[in-house]
């Protein structure tokens, strides 16, 4: 403020000239040096903290007398620095320096789970067009993408089969999977497992593991189909559950099966396989070989007798040989 003083003749004259002290840029805008933020997938608003406030020492307080004046050194914009950062930040209030952090285009979680940028302050300078401008120091911002629960579990097999012995209790019987597209563990991860199909004799735990809760028996049932469906930790529920056979067998029995003791054969229908579905189960067991052969011979005197009961045994001998 300065005072001059013209003398007259008749009185004196005050006139006030007015010099504001801010019409040169002196000052920097200042920001934090660094931000934190997150945003949800598939919106645009990012929640910074702290938030996104400029400060500029140039700019005045308006005072008594001037409630209409406008400052002239206010923050003009934000700028961010970084390799295909799809975020921008936009002045909200030029006088306070208030600015929000905003997605520019989409937000995926499973594309890419955080961001890191740098970003800066511009004042709006001074003299035509603010050309004089003045940027803050750089702040970094890293930016954290929430998960959205938008994927159901998808089981790793379309079908899962297994096989029993009868009159065993399992453990587990077998073990399905099922995986989740999500990126956060809260939403990618499976929780549980269930049996959909109601009155089964089998459990299933939240890993996976189907046993049995009763003995199974052969006779009884010789196969199950049951259908399991799968929940991830957000409890969003398998799109398509998983079908699941299992098969039951009896109990191994060690010696020659598939055989029978009577075999009926009618006259003149030509040769026969005796046991054409005979075979040795081993049930696992160690093998060892000997060939063995046991020869019957009976004579009878055909010619004085018709039916097999009236014949007269003339030799009948047996004997075995093996090596």
């Amino acid at each position: 403020l300065r005072i001059r003083h013209f003398k007259r003749p008749f009185n004196t004259v005050v006139h006030l000239i007015l010099s504001s002290p801010f019409t040169v840029n002196k000052h920097k805008p200042w920001i934090e040096t660094s931000y934190h933020g997150v945003i949800t997938e598939n919106m645009d608003t990012v929640l910074l903290d702290p938030p996104l406030v400029a400060l500029d020492k140039d700019a005045p307080v308006p005072y008594a007398g001037f409630r209409n004046f406008e400052p002239t050194f206010t923050i003009c914009s934000f700028k961010i620095f970084g390799q295909d950062a799809p975020f921008e930040a936009v002045v909200l209030n030029r006088t306070s320096g208030e600015g929000v952090l905003r997605a520019s285009s989409h937000v995926d979680c499973e594309s890419q789970k955080e961001y890191t940028f740098i970003i800066q302050a511009y004042d709006c300078g001074a003299g035509p067009g603010g050309a004089n401008w003045k940027k803050s120091h750089k702040a970094v911002v890293h930016i954290q993408v929430d998960d959205v629960n938008e994927f159901s579990p998808v089981f790793r097999e379309s079908l899962y089969k297994a096989s029993v012995t009868e009159g065993k209790i399992y453990d587990s019987i077998l073990q399905v999977e099922a995986w989740d597209q999500d990126c956060s563990p809260q939403y990618s991860q499976i929780c549980n497992y269930e049996i959909v199909t109601g009155g089964t004799p089998f459990a299933i735990d939240r890993n996976g593991n189907i046993r049995n809760t009763e003995r199974l028996s052969y006779e009884k049932q010789q196969s199950y189909r049951i259908m399991v469906s799968a929940f991830d930790c957000g409890q969003k529920k398998a799109k398509e559950d998983v079908a699941i056979h299992i098969e039951v067998k009896p109990v191994c029995k060690p010696g020659w099966q598939g055989w029978n003791k009577r075999v009926d054969y009618e006259p003149g229908t030509g040769s026969k396989q005796l046991f054409p579905k005979m075979h040795l189960e081993t049930c696992g067991g160690p093998l060892s070989a000997q060939t063995c052969v046991y020869f019957i011979r009976i004579i009878c005197d055909r010619p004085k007798c018709i039916m097999w009961s009236e014949c007269k045994t003339i030799h009948h001998f047996q004997s075995l040989s093996c090596r």
